[in-house]
């Protein structure tokens, strides 16, 4: 059994890195004014700055349990080829880390590294990360997840219309809520955390008949600024949540948060997790996560067509089409699975007919 503060598997905290690592961090997040120049990390979104420091926490705290921490090293000088392929392999051995994980434990230091030390050429740790993503396979096979968001908003539709008309357990307002999340997420699949703390004094506007959800960019993870429209058919559910549904939750009148709990207002993510999990399953027969969602939208861009597709970036929020290309490719494979199961079963149909 591992033991619960095991050395092996230690993240140091930022109060407890060495001084020049600090420092590091400092000027790499520092951002500049007319006279000095901002650091590369300066317009990281809060998020990637807490997940950076967790991952070069996650390198201090290796180098600490064998011995290599020098508080006087240069953090650059310690990032090399050979301690960097010493230090995956320890992750490897741990056995607990998924590959994808170590994969972001791995990003995250050349992230971190190359914002502290810009000066130094950091193409070998590059190749080293492309070379692990290439062999990185997912920890479950995501294809196998995937549904269409047509099917995942149409059953949780069918949730909604279902409900009692007069809700006052706060199980039924529970049940509202959660097939009112789903809804939304299907067609409208924000990261987890940015839907979790959804706010109405800040991201939820009413203009005439229609509802908007706007949040800056410096409250997403890649500073991109996000705006969509509520679905028009769901506006009705979304309306009645507001006036009815909400108003009876703990914690309502004196918070303006839009997803409310038994214990109050939502304060993270996790919560999300569980809920859209377990209704998923329910509904659809398969779990299905926040993040997943968004796969299954891109994916089902994509399986329309072509055109289709290339408006997943603007969808999922991303900066580059580079970053939703593989939802297109895991469609065509997907629609290609399935056109092969279409012809196995007229073989066999065929087959049944001779015999």
């Amino acid at each position: 059994m591992v033991r619960k503060n095991d050395p092996a598997r230690r993240t140091m905290p930022f109060d407890e890195w060495p001084q020049l690592d600090g420092h590091a961090w400092e000027r790499a997040t520092t951002k500049g004014d007319v006279f000095d120049e901002s650091g590369r990390g300066a317009s990281w979104a809060d998020q990637t700055k807490t997940t950076n420091i967790q991952h070069y926490g996650r390198w201090l705290g290796y180098l600490a349990y064998i011995g290599e921490l020098s508080v006087d090293g240069s953090p650059a000088d310690r990032v090399t080829k050979v301690a960097v392929d010493r230090y995956y392999k320890h992750l490897i051995a741990l056995g607990t880390t998924a590959p994808r994980t170590r994969l972001s434990m791995l990003v995250g230091l050349k992230e971190t590294i190359r914002a502290m030390a810009p000066e130094r050429n950091w193409r070998w740790l590059q190749d080293m990360c492309n070379h692990v993503q290439r062999n990185a396979a997912p920890s479950r096979e995501k294809q196998q997840r995937v549904r269409s968001s047509i099917e995942i908003y149409e059953a949780a539709l069918q949730g909604l219309a279902e409900s009692p008309a007069n809700l006052t357990k706060l199980a039924h307002l529970i049940d509202y809520r959660d097939h009112l999340m789903l809804a939304l997420l299907a067609a409208r699949p924000l990261r987890k955390k940015n839907f979790a703390l959804l706010n109405l004094d800040r991201h939820v506007v009413r203009r005439d008949a229609k509802w908007l959800i706007t949040i800056q960019g410096d409250e997403i993870k890649n500073g991109q600024a996000v705006e969509f429209w509520i679905p028009d058919d769901l506006v009705v559910w979304f309306e009645r949540y507001l006036t009815e549904i909400r108003p009876l939750f703990p914690g309502a009148e004196s918070s303006t948060q839009l997803w409310l709990t038994k214990d109050g207002p939502a304060i993270g993510s996790q919560f999300l997790y569980w809920r859209i999990t377990k209704l998923t399953k329910r509904l659809l027969g398969a779990t299905i996560n926040p993040h997943l969602l968004r796969d299954c939208a891109a994916t089902t861009l994509a399986m329309e067509s072509a055109d289709l597709a290339l408006t997943a970036p603007a969808l999922l929020g991303h900066r580059h089409a580079s970053t939703t290309a593989r939802y297109y490719v895991q469609a065509r494979n997907l629609d290609a699975s399935r056109k092969i199961n279409n012809i196995m079963d007229a073989v066999k149909t065929q087959l049944e007919t001779v015999e």
